[in-house]
């Protein structure tokens, strides 16, 4: 009975982790996926690219909001002369990583209350190096009482691989909420506050 009872406490405690601890793709790993796709298409259609498709750099990975099983990766990507950043999706067929077609895939920006503290952070820095805005109510706010009470849609800039998100903001002098684009930067170290 006993080992029963731990058994399924074990089983439930597994079961409710994120699906953000499955492993992600690395940069290789999609590469590789790419130009798979590509021999794919180019044997579907046979035809050859008169251009090498390239993934040149990884912003960095997350769970599909919009598919379960699949991950979103963020991506700098070149095609001949063309270079840009894009959301792949991506799913795992065994032990490889395999391209999903799927155009206009979703990508999160950060969490509302990751948003807050990144923007409170921006503000304390801004007065630290210029004392005047301290006396700015906008700035004091954005320092102390601003929250950040939604992250909504999110787009990713193609040529900057910045992702602007819409978001609802709440301040005491305020409280009827202000609708505003936040932008973030995805980077090794995590996300990072993009002001205007």
């Amino acid at each position: 009975m006993r080992l029963t009872f731990f058994a399924l406490t074990a089983a439930v405690l597994f079961a409710a982790l994120p699906a953000q601890a499955s492993t992600m793709p690395t940069l290789e790993q999609i590469h590789a996926a790419v130009q798979a796709g590509v021999a794919k298409t180019q044997a579907r259609t046979q035809s050859s690219m008169p251009f090498a498709i390239k993934v040149t750099s990884l912003q960095g990975c997350q769970d599909s909001l919009e598919v379960p099983g699949e991950v979103v990766c963020l991506v700098r990507m070149s095609a001949g002369m063309r270079d840009g950043f894009n959301v792949l999706p991506l799913r795992k067929e065994g032990d490889t990583w395999v391209g999903v077609e799927r155009k206009r895939a979703k990508f999160a920006g950060p969490s509302p209350a990751e948003a807050q503290a990144m923007v409170r952070a921006w503000a304390k820095e801004e007065v630290a190096r210029n004392p005047e805005l301290a006396k700015d109510a906008q700035m004091q706010d954005a320092q102390s009482t601003m929250q950040v009470t939604a992250m909504n849609e999110c787009e990713v800039r193609r040529s900057t691989g910045y992702v602007a998100c819409d978001a609802m903001l709440s301040m005491p002098s305020r409280p009827e909420g202000i609708k505003t684009e936040l932008t973030f930067m995805l980077e090794s170290a995590g996300w990072r506050y993009v002001p205007r």
